[in-house]
């Protein structure tokens, strides 16, 4: 009886049911019999789940299997479905119908997570057979993945059917490893990230949320801007995004101009939640002509029901008035983390004659030195207070298509940069720590296909309460506490 009552807590193991165990060492289910979904959120009949960009499923089948697995062990289905708001969130992946969640193995240690970025422009090209090239310098000597979470960042995309399916083949088989989204800039899909977690830690990942914003002409046009996909892992809110910034050496403004917009529109709060910002200030009664609402403190606040809107416009940084000054929202300040990749387009400033030069004896400090993105950030104009990784590998752009160190040769005869880079932020006083930075910073050879090298990063990052959320009663992380003060005089 005991071993069928462990077969029946594995089974109910999810976010539709918990189990306490009883004094007396059997197993009782903790009230409630409310239908949920795989993100959490509770569910009516026939009520569906509906994503950031308008799709939708099924909350029946959202729940199929750990309905059966509760109705095999109670003998009767479930009662007293109840409501909750919907939300732009994806529904995080469960596996086949009737297979639990896994839980998180007692080897793994939860609070030390390895996130890693891949950054790749495709000129256009398609894909090779074989991914595990590019992923590469993530691979132990032993062969084993030292990777918890993956995101992929695709610029100048083609077609890419199959591409998911050979990066968790390179990752390991979805035995290992669980695509937990997509995200793409329409019209024209030419910029992409798709996000995968280990399978064994899926039960720390919830409230997964996708976000596009077009940098292209007139802000519609999508060959530039940025995909953004955010979850929360044990309680800490994580934030990835991809962009591709606006091209030519001469552009440096306009690049800078392009971060700020992605930073300060991606999963910004918009919709019902901004019109309720606002009625709480009429409500207040007579307000001062510069008195604004306040904006969220973290990701959490924002909108749970808006579609994306790559063209939206820019949010206006609200003004306060007297010595008190408030930043407006900005997804590098509204994460515990934010991981920025991309093809930044950011080059190195000389004449290609010196960089050669430059590149034959070794010189990368002085190459380094003329990197636009290390002038601009030191100025504080654009990524001022985030993180990256050491450049010591040679420039990943431009190259001939089937090399990885024969620089253009065309007639253009572009100068070689570091184009394609990875960085991050963290939140001060946030859930999450990098403070050994990134231990992988390199490009990946073996991937020939295009004029741009792959650039592969892996930060350690350090999950404050992740432990706890791991050995908890739920498959869920407990929410992050947060504390408020407002003083008024």
């Amino acid at each position: 009886a005991r071993l069928d009552l462990c077969g029946a807590m594995s089974a109910l193991a999810g976010p539709s049911a918990v189990l306490r165990r009883r004094p007396d060492g059997s197993a009782s289910e903790t009230p409630g019999d409310d239908r949920m979904s795989s993100s959490g959120a509770r569910l009516d009949e026939g009520q569906t789940l509906r994503s950031s960009d308008g799709a939708s499923s099924s909350a029946a089948d959202d729940v199929d299997g750990a309905e059966a697995s509760r109705a095999a062990v109670r003998g009767q289905p479930d009662a007293n479905p109840a409501k909750a708001p919907p939300g732009p969130r994806v529904s995080t992946p469960t596996g086949p119908p009737g297979v639990p969640k896994p839980r998180v193995s007692r080897n793994a240690d939860p609070t030390r997570l390895r996130v890693c970025a891949v950054t790749w422009n495709m000129c256009n090209r398609k894909f090779p057979g074989d991914l595990a090239p590019m992923l590469a310098p993530l691979r132990e000597d032993d062969g084993g993945m030292r990777c918890d979470v993956l995101v992929v960042g695709l610029q100048e995309a083609p077609a890419l059917d199959g591409f998911v399916e050979l990066l968790l083949d390179a990752l390991g088989g979805d035995d290992a490893f669980v695509h937990l989204a997509s995200v793409s800039l329409e019209p024209g899909g030419w910029i992409r990230m798709d996000a995968f977690a280990r399978r064994e830690l899926l039960p720390l990942v919830r409230d997964v949320r996708r976000d596009a914003v077009s940098c292209g002409l007139g802000n519609v046009i999508g060959n530039k801007g940025a995909v953004g996909v955010s979850f929360e892992y044990a309680g800490a809110r994580m934030c990835f995004l991809n962009a591709h910034l606006a091209a030519h050496a001469e552009n440096v403004e306009r690049r800078n101009a392009d971060y700020h917009r992605i930073v300060k529109t991606m999963f910004a709060p918009r919709g019902r939640d901004e019109e309720k910002r606002k009625g709480l200030l009429k409500k207040a009664g007579k307000v001062k002509k510069n008195a604004v609402a306040p904006a969220p403190a973290f990701a959490e606040d924002a909108p749970s029901d808006s579609p994306i809107d790559s063209t939206r416009p820019t949010p206006s940084t609200p003004k306060f008035g007297g010595v008190f000054k408030r930043k407006g929202w900005s997804a590098a300040d509204g994460f515990d983390v934010c991981v920025f990749l991309g093809d930044l387009n950011y080059r190195v400033e000389g004449n290609r004659r010196a960089v050669d030069v430059l590149l034959e004896r070794g010189m990368l400090d002085v190459m380094r030195a003329n990197d636009q993105l290390r002038i601009e950030r030191n100025a504080g104009r654009a990524f001022a207070g985030w993180s990256e990784g050491a450049l010591a590998f040679p420039p990943t752009y431009k190259v001939d298509r089937g090399t990885f160190d024969t620089y253009d040769t065309s007639k253009k005869q572009r100068v070689p940069s570091w184009t394609d880079r990875v960085m991050w932020r963290t939140a001060g006083g946030g859930a999450v720590t990098c403070p050994d930075g990134a231990d992988v910073y390199t490009s990946a050879k073996g991937v020939l296909t295009s004029d741009h090298l792959p650039v592969v990063a892996r930060i350690e990052a350090r999950v404050r309460g992740a432990r706890d959320a791991a050995l908890g009663d739920g498959t869920h992380a407990r929410p992050r506490a947060r504390a408020g003060m407002c003083a008024v005089m």
